[in-house]
């Protein structure tokens, strides 16, 4: 590809099916280091991952030759695959269909990071971010 300036800069969210508690601590503890190694694999540059039980955020940088709903598709696909089957953990992780996906500017990496690092805190506190906590149309 021709050498093109970007910014394209995606915080995805997408829910376990059904928004059942399917990320156990147990699978939480494979599933954010799987993403972490699968993003290079991919050619994506991973920004911030963490999860709660039922949903998963990620802020990651793409090139202009990434389709945004293939990246959604790669990692939810490759991640249940992983935990169902490969692993064989007992508990099984299966993603709704669809996803949330917004465009941030690079000045908001810091602020989206320091959001999604503190995935935990914010659900426990009510102090969620209504933007950054959609996965569909309705919310």
């Amino acid at each position: 590809m021709a050498r093109v300036y970007h910014e394209l800069i995606f915080h995805f969210v997408w829910t376990t099916k059904n928004r059942e508690p399917m990320i156990t601590s147990r699978v939480e503890q494979h599933l954010i280091p799987f993403i972490k190694a699968k993003c290079p694999k991919l050619g994506y540059r991973l920004n911030a991952v963490n999860c709660v039980k039922n949903h998963m955020h990620i802020l990651i940088t793409l090139s202009p030759s990434d389709l945004i709903a293939d990246v959604a598709k790669n990692l939810k696909g490759a991640s249940a695959h992983y935990i169902n089957k490969e692993l064989s953990l007992g508990d099984n992780l299966y993603w709704q269909r669809g996803y949330g996906v917004l465009s941030i500017s690079k000045k908001d990496i810091s602020r989206v990071t320091r959001y999604i690092r503190e995935q935990k805190t914010h659900h426990q506190a009510g102090t969620l971010i209504d933007d950054l906590e959609r996965y569909n149309a309705e919310g």
